[in-house]
């Protein structure tokens, strides 16, 4: 195989794995609006979207894993499958999806390419004993962030990752977007800490997963 046909290979089991993401992410849609609509407090509400986020999920990237030859699927032996599109090119010999479909769908590998934030977060919100919010926080929440390495502190937009309300104690994927960018530039890296206030009570930490504003990669 050449360079140029194994570059291709990886590029179409890429997108296979992206086709599959995003359909999982319509049908999330679809049910998370249905949601909206039943005759329940919000928490419950929230508690079937994580059900079903996590129920399709699983379900996609078994499939996926499972074509791959990385997984069984269903009560059968573990098997290779060779996939092709229309074309007759080569999706997939063996290995190549589980990569793509574990960046996809436990990375954030698609809203790290399409969002416009600057990096992608894992938040753990401090319970009530622990001093944290009383109340929930909505989807476009901002808050304080501080870094270890700094005093400054900057507001934080945090636009939660399939959530739309995170309750004290949660734990909760989320893309940032910073309002001092010009202070961070060359000093974030992915596996940051970082702490998010409200004015001097910190209600919860955070740890940075994915970078998507470059400006803000530490240039060392």
């Amino acid at each position: 195989m050449t360079d140029k046909n194994h570059t291709d290979h990886y590029a179409l089991a890429d997108k296979f794995a992206r086709d599959f993401y995003v359909e999982r992410k319509a049908v999330f849609n679809r049910a998370s609006n249905d949601i909206e609509k039943l005759n329940i407090d919000e928490g419950n509400k929230e508690k079937i979207r994580r059900l079903i986020s996590d129920l399709l999920t699983d379900t996609f990237y078994t499939i996926l894993t499972g074509l791959d030859g990385c997984t069984d699927i269903g009560e059968s032996l573990q098997e290779t499958y060779k996939i092709y599109n229309e074309n007759g090119d080569v999706i997939s010999e063996c290995g190549e999806l589980e990569t793509e479909a574990y960046e996809y769908f436990h990375e954030n590998k698609y809203e790290t390419e399409n969002s416009e934030a600057d990096f992608i977060a894992v938040l753990t919100y401090k319970t009530i004993e622990e001093g944290g919010r009383k109340t929930a926080a909505k989807s476009g929440y901002r808050s304080q962030i501080k870094f270890d390495f700094d005093d400054m502190q900057t507001s934080g937009q945090q636009i939660f990752i399939e959530r739309r309300i995170v309750f004290p104690g949660d734990t909760v994927r989320a893309e940032i977007k910073l309002a001092s960018i010009e202070y961070f530039e060359n000093k974030l890296k992915e596996g940051m800490r970082f702490e998010f206030r409200e004015g001097d009570n910190v209600i919860g930490t955070g740890e940075i997963k994915s970078i998507i504003n470059k400006k803000l990669y530490a240039s060392k």
